[in-house]
């Protein structure tokens, strides 16, 4: 080896360990915060599909890779549907997405989806079933996934009355997609206080489902809207999440996710008070947030938060 290489080598050596060392001081700092507690976990929510129904869980894991994943092994967001051009599919365009249901079976081996009037199709959790890999843009950035094969394309093809739909898979080992299907951040929370603020200014109620959060918190002290100013958030003794932006709100929120049905609330109440950020057209409710630090969670867990 040259003595150029070698001090090429050198430097790239001494950069990691500098940066080790810079992110160990980091991570260090995070955790020794001075925390102020300010409710409880009330509701965990992992959404296996991107835009279907959410499952509701009372433990989990909180990962830098996979999101939410539950103790049996489902991940958030971890399939998508696709169309016959290879665009994701939301409930803005098919508002029926709504009504399938996950879930996952009784041997724990498979993710299976139900939806009205139509049988239950499964295949195996999280494991790429077929050797046919897509490539699509997601919010700007590229991704793929293994397509889940022609038995979950025909039945969303039937239920939503339509051809060329699939459903892609992530798996790690595609450099693509280095993790799975969720917007701008792995996770996402919102407090009771602030669904309450918004019910009470709506003539019809929404839930908690309308929103498709990982993490509602809930506290007598809580005042509406304060998670915008949340800055650093500890769940429990281990996991630490970091708020990156305001979550804005778009169509998706005034589908009932009971019946499928398109209204234009609460999206038209939100725009006349939540325009948190100049910036950003949409109106914000709740906050998107990245992972500190691993660990596991449960309802009933502490909520602090620190600057």
């Amino acid at each position: 080896m040259s003595d150029t290489w070698r001090a090429i080598a050198a430097g790239c050596v001494a950069g990691i360990a500098v940066y080790g060392i810079y992110r160990y001081g980091q991570q260090k700092s995070i955790t020794q915060k001075s925390w102020q507690e300010v409710g409880k976990i009330g509701r965990i929510f992992v959404h296996p599909v991107k835009a279907c129904r959410g499952i509701e869980i009372t433990e989990a894991t909180c990962s830098k890779l996979y999101g939410i994943k539950s103790n049996a092994g489902v991940c958030d967001r971890h399939y998508v549907i696709l169309n016959d051009n290879n665009s994701v599919v939301s409930l803005r365009q098919e508002n029926a997405i709504a009504l399938i249901h996950p879930s996952q079976s009784e041997d724990g081996k498979s993710l299976q989806l139900d939806a009205p009037g139509m049988p239950t199709v499964k295949f195996p959790l999280h494991q790429a079933i077929t050797n046919d890999v897509i490539h699509f843009r997601f919010f700007g950035t590229n991704k793929a996934g293994y397509n889940c094969g022609e038995e979950a394309s025909t039945w969303l093809n039937i239920f939503l009355k339509t051809t060329g739909h699939k459903l892609v898979c992530f798996v790690k080992d595609l450099q693509t997609s280095s993790t799975t299907y969720q917007n701008e951040a792995l996770y996402n929370l919102f407090t009771e206080a602030s669904l309450d603020d918004l019910n009470s200014r709506l003539e019809k109620k929404v839930t908690v489902r309308n929103f498709r959060p990982n993490f509602l918190v809930q506290g007598q002290g809580l005042t509406a809207f304060e998670e915008d100013n949340w800055k650093y958030i500890k769940i429990g003794d281990n996991v630490i999440l970091r708020k990156t932006t305001s979550c804005g709100r778009c169509k998706q929120t005034t589908v009932d996710p009971e019946t499928g049905i398109v209204s234009d609330e609460p999206l038209k109440t939100l725009k006349s008070f939540r325009k948190v950020d100049a910036s950003h057209p949409s109106p914000g409710f709740g906050i998107y947030m990245n992972l500190e630090a691993e660990g596991k969670v449960a309802v009933g867990d502490s909520v602090c938060i620190a600057n």
